[in-house]
């Protein structure tokens, strides 16, 4: 058993989805057994939001892909803006990840902005 410390610190150029607003960001992040998914405030008029929230997992080996999804809150249908899997193997051994990733959108156009993450992974014995 261990633990993940996701911290989402913010997002840069999203890339705006409404047509007469600018978009009101969340984040979404989850496990491919989605058993727990956690979800950062709505940060409201913004393609550059800080959320600066930290998640928590208790996290079995088993589950190496960590799912971040970016979203803008709508009253009606939230749309996405980008989607990112990460493998966290390479967490595994380093314990430690401070990184800017590229949010390409789901049907694979250029990027949609990036997101900040800090991921921090310690095996808890018992």
């Amino acid at each position: 058993m261990a633990q993940l410390q996701v911290t989402i610190i913010e997002g840069k150029n999203l890339k705006k989805k409404d047509l007469w607003s600018e978009s009101d960001p969340f984040v979404t992040i989850y496990f491919d057994d989605k058993e727990q998914i956690q979800k950062t405030k709505v940060i409201r008029n913004n393609k550059n939001p800080m959320w600066n929230q930290v998640f928590f997992f208790n996290h079995l080996k088993g589950q190496n892909i960590l799912h971040v999804d970016v979203y803008d809150k709508d009253r009606i249908r939230n749309d996405i803006i980008g989607s990112i899997q990460i493998n966290l193997e390479d967490l595994y051994d380093t314990g430690h990840s401070d990184t800017w990733y590229d949010l390409p959108s789901k049907s694979g156009k250029p990027s949609h902005g990036e997101i900040h993450l800090i991921l921090d992974y310690e095996s808890l014995k018992f």
